[in-house]
């Protein structure tokens, strides 16, 4: 679905433009478009990218959606390669959403084969001030797009976050046997976003370049926040590596006591039973003069003695505090 935004000081925000006719606004002066490419296809990007003149490479990026976030300098525009992490699809083995930007001196081009959060809620905002997004030139509303992009991964880590705490009191109190696996899957996930994020942060890096076109020395300010925010984004990633290491730890630990005390009682039981073995034995020998064979009272009094061994011991191991 293509959407196409204009913005004239004379005239405000207009979206009733075709695709042809925006792209003639390209080279006017006090005019500004965003046209964002929504669920795109491979034909509509190529065309999209003979009308605007974008470079076969870029455009070839644009299509084959397995790119690492990076930003490449143009004559005319800059373009921008930002990835936005969805949990359910690298748990499924896909990669992160793609988002693409062709940034100019008045056009901002937008290209994604997945609805994105952070294009509704842009749009949204360019809806309410448009004069603010666009009235100083495109740049400040690639930098929201951005920004609204990265709180996206503040949201993934949340959850990440969220799931590790559970983890973790699993793996301390009830270490059943799907904590390893999915241990093992928490730590895949969190491997893929950190090679993830470090592109993503040299790509924002490479926006505070002070020679850099079409973003202004004011718009940096706002870029090198967003840069921070990844920088932090990247050290949280670690810390949580870390604690699955030691949830890991932790349910091996656990695991381990638990057979600690499996072994605890099976070795109590086994001790118990071998006086009443001793004793069982005896009596079970075939000699003919055995005085207490013939006595009335006999197996009532080897019950007797068995079971005062096995009390006796019990109270024995209880004050010692064996179990």
């Amino acid at each position: 679905m293509l959407r196409v935004y204009l913005f004239e000081e004379s005239r405000g925000l207009r979206e009733d433009l075709g695709l042809e006719e925006a792209v003639g606004y390209r080279d006017r002066e006090r005019a500004s478009i965003w046209i964002d490419l929504d669920e795109a296809q491979d034909e509509e990007i190529r065309r999209l990218g003979e009308l605007f003149g974008f470079h076969p490479l870029a455009i070839e990026d644009c299509i084959n959606v397995r790119q690492r976030p990076k930003v490449e300098t143009f004559d005319d525009y800059l373009f921008i390669v930002v990835r936005d992490p969805d949990l359910e699809l690298i748990r499924q083995g896909e990669s992160a959403l793609e988002l693409d930007l062709f940034l100019g001196r008045n056009f901002l081009v937008t290209i994604h084969k997945n609805p994105m959060e952070c294009i509704h809620t842009a749009a949204a905002r360019l809806a309410k001030g448009p004069e603010r997004l666009l009235g100083g030139g495109p740049d400040a509303l690639a930098h929201l797009i951005i920004d609204l992009l990265v709180d996206d991964h503040a949201q993934v880590l949340d959850r990440l976050d969220e799931e590790i705490i559970e983890l973790e009191d699993r793996a301390l109190e009830e270490p059943d046997q799907e904590v390893p696996g999915e241990i093992a899957e928490l730590r895949k996930v969190l491997l893929y976003l950190q090679r993830l994020m470090a592109p993503q942060r040299e790509a924002i890096r490479s926006l505070l370049t002070n020679d850099l076109p079409f973003i202004s020395r004011e718009r940096q300010a706002y870029f090198r926040d967003i840069h921070d925010h990844l920088v932090w984004i990247n050290d949280l990633i670690v810390v949580y590596r870390e604690l699955i290491a030691g949830a890991r730890d932790m349910y091996l630990s656990a695991l381990s006591n638990r057979m600690n005390a499996i072994m605890k009682t099976l070795t109590i039981i086994a001790t118990i039973f071998i006086p009443l073995t001793f004793i069982a034995g005896i009596y079970g020998m075939n000699f003919s003069n055995m005085p207490e064979l013939s006595w009335r009272w006999g197996y009532y009094g080897v019950l007797g003695v068995m079971a005062a061994v096995t009390a006796g011991m019990g109270i024995y191991f209880r004050r010692k505090g064996w179990f």
